[in-house]
């Protein structure tokens, strides 16, 4: 993750020193009559709705479009929301960040060394089940705790607690249970109330099988210049934390927003949350350009692909979901950017 979202400081140097005379509208065309992307694409400024669009169809086989309500998976991203509810845990006395890993489950080796902020930062040298051979076929069936933890606990600690960045999907994956151990609901209950309610979010929520009946996409590869499904699905019981959530562009923008203006954290967490170990925030990556700072996260599950981001110096929010896409994503995302900065040069 850290290396796909470091695209993002080129983001920044193109929105700082280039121009582009595409309107936003164009270049989304673009993507659809190329078979670049399908998806949506949001933007807020100030808080406020700048620009949302969507291009393709949720599903080609039953000739539905997408649009502002269309629901996708978006992978990692839903990390930014398991690290900001154990932010309100500890903001409420719950837990420490110095909470060892053993209070909870004793069972993954090296537990007693290992501290919520090294799982929240991808410092704990816990084994990443995604890298487990056949782990893409395994992780297709329901998998409950028990499960997860066997998978989790079958490989020895990689390496020190703190003294180095691995990125670990068994980290979010642990964090969402003990979440549910402290707040003794369902991680989905949990979300819902800590998170989904607050702001009036309606189209979120954690994921279960794909519902085309709900406006929910389905995801695509691409070959021989034509969308073809992707019917072998991740099942999100087992992703818990790590990308269990489903939203669309407009709700996770509104999310990011809220998150780094402080309405759902305190001032003193969300500081802690920014602040990086080797470029890593809690739950993000921080990276900063030219003097403008990017918090944000990216997201891949099946075919789908989603980035998120919040520029506080710019008060900038922008995110896209896609449940199609082809060629280079960090590609997109410049593009994206250039057509915005036109268009704010166009308002002027």
């Amino acid at each position: 993750m850290k290396k796909r979202f470091l695209v993002l400081l080129t983001i920044i140097s193109s929105f700082v020193g280039c121009s582009q005379d595409q309107s936003l509208n164009e270049l989304l065309e673009g993507f659809e009559k190329q078979n670049k992307a399908m998806g949506t694409v949001s933007i807020l400024k100030n808080g406020n709705n700048f620009y949302t669009k969507s291009i393709g169809y949720a599903n080609i086989e039953l000739n539905k479009k997408n649009n502002s309500a269309t629901k996708y998976r978006i992978g990692s991203i839903s990390k930014t929301f398991t690290a900001t509810i154990i932010l309100q845990l500890l903001d409420e006395g719950k837990l420490s960040l110095s909470n060892s890993l053993s209070q909870y489950f004793p069972e993954v080796p090296n537990s007693e060394n290992i501290t919520i902020s090294d799982m929240l930062y991808h410092r704990s040298g816990i084994y990443n089940i995604s890298k487990a051979k056949g782990f893409e076929v395994w992780i297709s069936e329901p998998r409950n705790r028990e499960e997860m933890i066997t998978k989790i606990k079958s490989k020895p600690s990689m390496f020190k607690p703190n003294s180095k960045l691995e990125y670990s999907n068994s980290n979010y994956i642990l964090l969402a249970y003990i979440a549910e151990y402290i707040d003794k609901k369902t991680f989905g209950e949990i979300v819902n109330y800590r998170i989904i309610e607050k702001l009036n979010l309606r189209r979120t929520g954690f994921g279960k099988d794909i519902d085309f009946s709900k406006n929910e996409a389905m995801c695509y590869y691409p070959e021989n210049g034509k969308w073809h499904p992707i019917t072998y699905h991740t099942n999100l019981t087992g992703t818990m934390g790590a990308g269990g959530i489903i939203s669309n562009a407009k709700e996770v923008s509104v999310f990011y927003n809220a998150l780094f203006t402080g309405k759902l954290i305190s001032k003193e967490s969300l500081k802690l949350m920014t602040s990086p170990k080797e470029e890593m925030g809690m739950g993000i990556s921080v990276n900063e350009f030219n003097g403008i700072l990017v918090y944000g996260h990216d997201g891949a599950i099946d075919g789908f692909r989603s980035i998120a981001a919040y520029m506080p110096k710019l008060k900038l929010t922008i995110c896209f979901t896609f449940n199609a896409s082809s060629g280079s994503q960090s590609q997109k995302l410049i593009k994206i950017f250039k057509a915005y900065k036109h268009a704010i040069t166009q308002k002027k």
